[in-house]
């Protein structure tokens, strides 16, 4: 041990030893803090690879540390701990939550030394709270209760999360943490498949690079007859939309409902660019997504979004003889077209022949109509 540490034991004795009782029963909420801090890795002069409780001792010598041990505990089941609306309110306004770090702290501590009964421990309220602390101050504990929630009470996160989020968007603030790493990682589905829903329904400015994530989420997840009242819902209440949040949601009502916004869908894609490329993109992620989207796509929807969005990119290739990849995207929705040998398939060729911008994809077209002539 270093001569700063053995010095700052010696000082954390000489403060703390008059008032362990304090301490013990969790009323030294500041002291407890540093100490929690000292537990999650977060001060950069403590070795990192040390364990959590040997970097508290760094601190403490081991009168004081019996008390902290206390004193986690009492904080963690004997103090009503911030609720997800609260956290979010203090989140909202840079306010410091001397709390969180105390109960994350506490929560590693007690499955280090239950046996494996930690999580008989945990009331719904309890883990709510540790759930919004999780995502307000970062650590580097493994968080194994984490997991537990994630798999076995993936309802309760998700509600946490929901109204933690909710709590932060009433007070005018749009930074939601948590949101990406829910809808981008893996092992978060259990909880996502709770959450798409609402959030898509209560969260007013959703990142536009992460509404067509939710959004496939949505498809796969959620009843389609909720998530088409939902677009129509978003589509309509909203004076005022960006362009690419405006072409997910229609996207989106246009697959769940073609004949209903097919004609929306073309006047609002135009002969834009702008508009043609995030739809393309956001429906290649859903086609491919196939049984788990439960999107059908018929060949006349093929044929309509042909029409949308082929005549905006002209097929060619560059000096280095490659084919741009928004090209090749509307050359497999024709490949797609030619595997449909039904006899709304050869309609829908033959409807697309009949448009004069299509010409330039003649090529495409003979070959899907070749691939339907095996197939029939």
């Amino acid at each position: 041990m270093s001569q700063d540490f053995k010095q700052a034991r010696f000082s954390t004795h000489e403060k703390l030893a008059g008032k362990l009782d304090e301490l013990a029963r969790g009323q030294d909420i500041k002291s407890l803090e540093s100490f929690a801090k000292a537990y999650l890795g977060m001060y950069l002069d403590i070795d990192s690879e040390l364990l959590p409780a040997e970097r508290v001792s760094l601190l403490a010598d081991d009168d004081i540390l019996d008390s902290i041990w206390s004193g986690f505990h009492h904080v963690l089941y004997h103090q009503a701990l911030l609720s997800p609306e609260d956290i979010g309110c203090l989140y909202a306004e840079d306010e410091r939550m001397a709390q969180g770090y105390i109960a994350l702290a506490a929560i590693d501590r007690e499955i280090e030394s239950s046996h494996g009964k930690w999580a008989e421990l945990l009331p719904d309220d309890l883990l709510e709270s540790l759930i919004c602390f999780h995502y307000v101050d970062k650590n580097e504990l493994k968080n194994q209760w984490m997991d537990y929630a994630v798999q076995q009470r993936p309802q309760v996160f998700s509600m946490a999360l929901l109204r933690f989020w909710q709590s932060i968007q009433n007070c005018g603030v749009e930074r939601y943490p948590g949101f990406r790493e829910i809808i981008q990682k893996q092992e978060l589905q259990p909880v996502l498949k709770n959450l798409v829903l609402p959030v898509l329904q209560n969260v007013r400015h959703i990142n536009k690079k992460l509404l067509p994530a939710l959004l496939l989420s949505a498809f796969e997840y959620v009843p389609h007859a909720d998530l088409l009242r939902t677009c129509q819902r978003r589509l309509e209440g909203e004076a005022y939309m960006s362009v690419k949040h405006h072409v997910y949601w229609l996207s989106s009502a246009f697959l769940l409902e073609p004949d209903q916004y097919r004609d929306t869908l073309f006047e609002y894609v135009g002969r834009t660019r702008e508009k043609a490329l995030p739809m393309l993109n956001f429906l290649e992620s859903v086609i491919k997504k196939g049984q788990a989207s439960q999107v059908a796509i018929s060949a006349s929807m093929l044929a309509d979004l042909l029409y949308m969005i082929a005549p905006k990119f002209r097929p060619g290739r560059d000096q280095f003889g490659r084919m741009d990849d928004n090209v090749q995207k509307i050359i497999w929705l024709f490949d797609l077209l030619g595997q449909d040998s039904s006899t709304e398939g050869r309609q829908a060729i033959r409807r697309l022949r009949q448009i004069r911008v299509m010409r330039r994809y003649s090529h495409y077209l003979d070959r899907a109509e070749q691939e339907q002539a095996k197939r029939h």
